[in-house]
């Protein structure tokens, strides 16, 4: 099995000329490449020796001990990626592989949680953000910004519900002809929007979501001119009350991500 090395020829055909003869370019490389890197989902730590092959290019590749990955030498097109850990056959999923470029993926490997049932996968594209992939990349992005809680830290933290996580960081639920998550910032109640796996939520008893399935929590204390995972604004969502509150970008945001 060849899991590093790639073979390239190149054949130069060359015509004879009584003019001068000029320099060849070489050949761009017009071959595909698959790199990203595999991480726990417990706790967003690299995990190594994840195998990522791509079976009809016959090329297969194991994560290294920072849980980076790279395929070279693929066809463009559509390929099927196929992902095994700890000789257990996960994912098996298409990719659009472009001519000359690397597509970067990340995948997310759920190991650690006694729990679970063998390994839950996802392998996403790395610019796709409303995905658990993209808290762990928010984490490191956004760090200084917000409060990340992994699986590993919920679990540490032994917070029965999420109305008792969130209450740690200031957030509690204010209600006038409705309820709204909010906080008390710069002395005055601002709102908190909630998105969950990347959605904006209406019913904010988020209590109904068991602690069990959160796979993690990101919570943004302050605004900072960025959108981290497209929370629109409460102006925009035109809920009774919401014009006695600040927008959004004066308080934060909460994202929710379950398993």
């Amino acid at each position: 099995m060849d899991m590093f090395r790639t073979a390239r020829i190149l054949i130069l055909v060359g015509v004879a000329s009584a003019a001068p003869l000029f320099a060849l370019r070489p050949q761009a490389d017009t071959s595909a490449r698959l790199g990203g890197n595999a991480i726990s989902a417990y706790n967003g730590r690299p995990l190594a020796l994840v195998m990522i092959a791509v079976p009809t290019a016959g090329k297969s590749v194991v994560t290294d001990s920072t849980g980076r990955f790279l395929l070279t030498g693929l066809e463009p097109g559509e390929q099927i990626v196929h992902v095994s850990f700890e000789g257990q056959e996960i994912l098996d999923r298409p990719f659009s592989l472009r001519p000359g470029k690397t597509t970067r993926i990340a995948v997310v490997l759920d190991s650690n949680a006694a729990e679970l049932s063998p390994l839950v996968v996802e392998a996403r594209l790395v610019d796709v953000w409303r995905d658990l992939a993209g808290f762990y990349a928010r984490r490191k992005r956004y760090d200084g910004f917000g409060h990340f809680f992994t699986r590993e830290d919920i679990e540490r933290a032994r917070s029965k519900s999420l109305s008792t996580l969130l209450g740690g960081e200031g957030i509690f639920t204010w209600c006038l002809y409705g309820c709204q998550p909010t906080r008390f910032s710069h002395g005055r109640i601002c709102n908190m929007p909630i998105t969950l796996d990347g959605l904006p939520i209406w019913d904010y008893n988020y209590d109904k979501i068991p602690m069990a399935n959160v796979a993690a929590v990101e919570v943004y204390r302050e605004g900072f001119g960025e959108d981290p995972f497209g929370v629109p604004n409460m102006g925009q969502l035109q809920l009774a009350g919401s014009s006695l509150l600040p927008r959004r970008g004066t308080c934060g945001s909460v994202g929710i991500w379950t398993r």
